[in-house]
């Protein structure tokens, strides 16, 4: 799969070097009160008022999973038998989108990645081993783990210190995850998979392989889940919560073993001593020998998780995209952060939406409130002034932001961005965020490219057509 999400602002040709500056932490035209979801929630008539029912989120959910070019995989329904030219038609179509082309790639150190690293890629990619036909495996991540382009950990830059944006790096993949195997590295460290949204390598130690495709499916498709509401939570391999064994990310589900109770003894809350005082879920793990068992997961009775996805209100979609307001900007999910359709899509996980994995693809989702690219800024101000707040994302080339609503003229959003390009006096300047802010449309105006009102391409709101009818007539 190709990711294709450009790096926002990063390589500008301005006849130089742009000049590095760190943002304030608050950025033009935001007041500390907008900075917290209270401020937004307030300005909507009925927040709590459902957009889409469960039954909603289904049907749409199962009209993109058949949609032409979204990259969503069906894992539970991949076929078990893959025949050699299947599996090397997915191989060289990575190698065509990522490998060696005539524009030179940077190492770690600056240094150009010569002949030599990209043979040794090329020879890991083990594609001599191949069969006439070959069976897929299946299983489930153990760990959240990076998903690569290649069978490498060696970074891959577009220029010598662009050290943030690993051409390599497609994306995180989360504990629990159902996965489809099709193929292993020469070096056997590496597996070639298939998620539900992106397909590429990961080490194998991260994962671990079920005895049949059913005991894998079976683990995603239990019905009772805990989801995980917080931006990271903290799971525990012991019920007195001190041993962590991985991070849960917003958006995660597991499957509920058991639940805190309490009682009331003398008018306080007590433990009642028939379970633990927190969550027991399910979680997948390794043996040494690479097979799939289960465990007991836990976590504390106080932590941010919810059983079940939440009804999907504004007042709710603002509450989850605050709780990351101000964590850091990873490429990928570099550096165990986010990036922008990371940002989204992790939101609209928790409603159990699915979201493609880049920001071109995650345009399409929702209902379009028409053809924008081309027209004024007042044109398009007027089609945002029909929008429903935060039920609406916004998009530009390269990236996408959550729509906050109107305040004092200005018109805002809440996104996860790395840097902007403004005018400086001695030539251009790179001013870093890296993080996620809340920010007016106007922010990048004074800079070559213009304000992100002025590129943004997309406007889509995700609600059923009555609720945006609703809001458009």
């Amino acid at each position: 799969m190709l990711i294709l999400t450009l790096i926002l602002f990063l390589a500008i040709d301005w006849g130089g070097t742009p000049r590095v500056l760190i943002a304030s932490n608050l950025l033009p035209n935001v007041s500390p009160e907008m900075e917290k979801a209270e401020f937004w929630i307030k300005k909507i008539q009925g927040p709590g008022h459902l957009l889409l029912t469960p039954e909603e989120i289904r049907k749409m959910n199962e009209e993109n999973l058949k949609g032409e070019g979204l990259y969503f995989s069906r894992v539970k329904a991949l076929k078990e038998e893959w025949t050699q030219e299947e599996i090397l038609t997915l191989l060289n179509e990575d190698w065509e989108g990522f490998g060696r082309t005539e524009e030179v790639r940077y190492g770690r150190y600056g240094s150009p990645l010569e002949d030599s690293f990209w043979n040794e890629l090329k020879n890991n990619l083990n594609k001599e081993s191949l069969k006439e036909k070959n069976r897929v495996l299946f299983g489930l991540i153990v760990k959240r783990t990076d998903i690569r382009v290649f069978p490498t950990e060696k970074i891959s830059m577009g220029t010598p210190v662009s050290y943030e944006f690993d051409r390599f790096q497609h994306s995180s993949i989360s504990p629990g995850s159902l996965i489809g195997i099709y193929h292993f590295s020469k070096d056997r460290l590496w597996a070639y998979i298939q998620t539900g949204f992106i397909r590429g390598w990961v080490r194998t130690t991260a994962l671990a392989t079920a005895k049949g495709k059913k005991e894998a499916v079976d683990y995603e498709e239990a019905k009772e889940r805990l989801l995980i509401t917080g931006s990271f939570v903290k799971v525990f391999g012991d019920p007195s919560l001190h041993q962590i064994i991985f991070l849960a990310q917003m958006g995660n589900t597991f499957p509920i073993l058991n639940q805190p109770r309490t009682s009331t003894v003398q008018g306080q809350p007590s433990n009642t001593g028939i379970t633990p005082p927190c969550y027991i879920i399910q979680i997948p793990f390794r043996e040494v020998d690479g097979a799939l068992t289960f465990r007991k997961g836990y976590l504390s009775k106080d932590e941010d998780v919810h059983p079940g996805f939440f009804p999907y209100t504004q007042e709710n979609l603002a509450r989850q995209a605050f709780k990351m307001l101000h964590q850091p900007y990873g490429w990928g999910e570099m550096f165990d952060a986010r990036d922008c359709s990371r940002f989204i899509m992790d939101i609209f996980a928790t409603f159990g939406i699915l979201m493609p994995r880049n920001s071109k693809l995650q345009a399409r989702i929702g209902i379009s409130l028409g053809q924008i690219e081309g027209i004024t800024i007042k044109e398009k101000q007027r089609v945002l002034d029909r929008a429903i707040p935060l039920a609406t994302t916004l998009r530009l080339p390269g990236h996408i932001m959550l729509y906050l609503g109107k305040d004092k003229g200005n018109y805002y959003a809440i996104h996860n961005i790395w840097a902007i390009q403004k005018r400086g006096w001695f030539g251009p300047v790179l001013e870093k965020i890296g993080k996620v802010v809340v920010s007016d449309l106007s922010l990048g105006r004074s800079g070559p490219y213009q304000s992100l009102l002025h590129r943004m391409t997309d406007i889509q709101t995700i609600a059923s057509d009555s609720e945006v009818h609703k809001k458009l007539s």
